[in-house]
């Protein structure tokens, strides 16, 4: 990471000090792991601003890093027009990132907080309903967003018998959430990155505290045990989340001069390129890869494939999702190859954008033959498939000497929905399964009566090698209900075989590519 800058920009404030200097002691501890040749702070209300942190750096790259709960007006539209005001901007390669608190680990992040919370004040999350504080705001509808995706993944993680979104200057208000409580406890959790007036001021104002006491832990109210904490700002392991953020989106590379290859062709106009995305960390595309969605004209691109891949197609590049779902399929597959041909006899270079790799499950050969039989020009360029990958991540090799010496792999949907056969499968040391998550009760079943024994280690991944990664580990007579008790879902891959009782500890191994939520249901 080192070579470059990393910003940490916040709204701050001009009349409380405290706002500021949370995020003054955050970059003051990033400094101290130097991972980078310099660490600043900027904000819209204080030194140095937006608009003058560029020309205080003497890097040539930047990286900076929204410290906001949510994407909304400050980080959409503030940020990005201020930093264009710096002198130096055009000399400045930088990126901007999601905000911190779109990152998939904030949701661990709260969710250990509470169970400390809990074990602290000797409650069972049965008799408990959370509220999380946003701050939110009418006049820009993304600002809510971050707040309710991290109150539904509470939910579907059951810290509490209830969670529920509340806002400081939105719908609904925090008092509306409180008039209907579920619970004689509730426990408030300011969802706000900096640690200023709103959270220790405002919410206790909101919860009808007197002005002389204001507590911040525990406390009752009307009849009701009120545990109000501290904002997720102040939060050991925001670091990590500032440092993963910047790891994802670091600023693009100086341009340079590459020789054409024989191997390796430049994207010709008028050409279809089939790129494997890989398993679903950005960092994991190939090279090649990135270089040809970075020349794109058209990326016709899966739903698995994230925003910040995306981020790398040229602005003005037109991006078409084909994506399919569970029953959901709004381009059938006629349509996507009739589509690329289509673009590509305008003389565009297309990049058909595939999670994994192309010709893995991806239907990538069919679009390949439909190119071929139009006179399109095709080329493929191999992807990380997530039938390694994922396991890899969880720290499972799909074999391992005097253990694994085969391994297998089968999708659990077939295109005309029949069951999948697994006779020819089911003795396969490691079995790897994909897309099998509706299906996985009744597939583990058919491997039963194929003659697996039902007490072969199994084990799931759901969005591997991104930070909202979970691992499910049980057998295979109960890896179907385990699933479903700790909530894992779509894309996920499932391993069945003695590999799977592999982990990072037996392998003595990090991950890296698994980003911050690597701890397993």
């Amino acid at each position: 990471m080192s070579g470059g800058a990393l910003v940490l920009a916040a709204h701050g404030s001009r009349h409380d000090p405290a706002a500021n200097a949370l995020v003054r002691r955050l970059a003051e501890s990033l400094r101290g792991r130097r991972l980078y040749d310099e660490v600043a702070v900027a904000f819209h209300q204080g030194e140095p601003s937006f608009a003058g942190v560029l020309d205080e750096l003497t890097a040539d790259q930047a990286t900076v890093v929204p410290f906001f709960t949510s994407a909304g007006y400050y980080a959409d539209v503030v940020l990005p027009e201020a930093l264009a005001r710096n002198v130096r901007f055009p000399l400045v390669r930088h990126r901007i990132t999601p905000p911190v608190g779109t990152h998939g680990a904030v949701a661990p992040l709260v969710a250990r907080r509470v169970t400390e919370r809990l074990r602290e004040a000797q409650l069972e999350r049965e008799e408990v309903a959370l509220v999380l504080v946003g701050h939110g705001t009418p006049r820009h509808a993304g600002s809510r967003a971050a707040t309710e995706r991290l109150a539904e993944t509470l939910r579907r993680r059951r810290v509490a018998a209830t969670v529920e979104a509340a806002f400081l200057d939105d719908d609904p208000p925090l008092e509306q959430v409180l008039a209907a409580p579920r619970s004689a406890t509730v426990l408030i959790v300011p969802f706000l990155i900096g640690g200023g007036a709103h959270a220790v001021l405002d919410i206790p104002t909101r919860l009808g505290l007197p002005p002389e006491d204001r507590p911040t832990r525990d406390t009752r109210l009307n009849g009701r045990r009120l545990l109000l904490d501290d904002a997720v700002g102040t939060y050991p392991g925001l670091d990590d989340i500032v440092l993963d953020l910047a790891r994802r989106h670091a600023p693009p590379p100086p341009r340079r001069f590459r020789p054409r290859l024989m191997t390796a062709p430049r994207a010709p106009s008028g050409a279809v390129h089939l790129v494997g995305g890989g398993p679903g960390d950005p960092g994991l595309i190939t090279s090649r890869g990135l270089e040809l969605l970075r020349s794109a004209d058209v990326v016709v691109h899966d739903r698995l494939i994230g925003a910040e891949l995306l981020a790398e197609a040229p602005r003005d590049a037109t991006l078409v999702d084909v994506g399919k779902g569970p029953g959901h399929a709004p381009y059938p597959q006629t349509e996507i190859n009739a589509l690329l041909v289509d673009q590509a006899r305008r003389g565009r270079t297309v990049v058909r954008l595939k999670g994994g790799d192309p010709f893995v499950f991806g239907r990538g050969s069919e679009e390949a033959a439909a190119c071929r039989e139009a006179g399109v020009p095709v080329y493929v360029i191999p992807g990380v498939s997530s039938a390694i990958a994922a396991p890899a991540a969880a720290g499972i090799p799909v074999t391992a000497r005097g253990l694994a010496r085969s391994f297998a792999v089968i999708t659990a949907h077939t295109s005309d929905g029949d069951a999948v056969d697994v006779a020819g499968v089911a003795g396969a040391d490691t079995l790897v399964v994909l897309m099998g998550r509706a299906g996985l009760g009744a597939l583990a079943a058919r491997l039963i009566a194929a003659g697996r024994d039902a007490a072969t280690p199994a084990a799931c991944i759901q969005r591997a090698t991104t930070p909202a990664q979970r691992v499910t580990r049980a057998t295979l007579g109960t890896i179907a209900a385990a699933v479903d008790r700790d909530g894992l879902e779509n894309p996920m891959v499932t391993v069945i075989g003695a590999v799977a009782t592999f982990g990072d500890a037996e392998l003595g191994c990090e991950v890296a590519s698994a980003g911050l939520a690597l701890a397993e249901a």
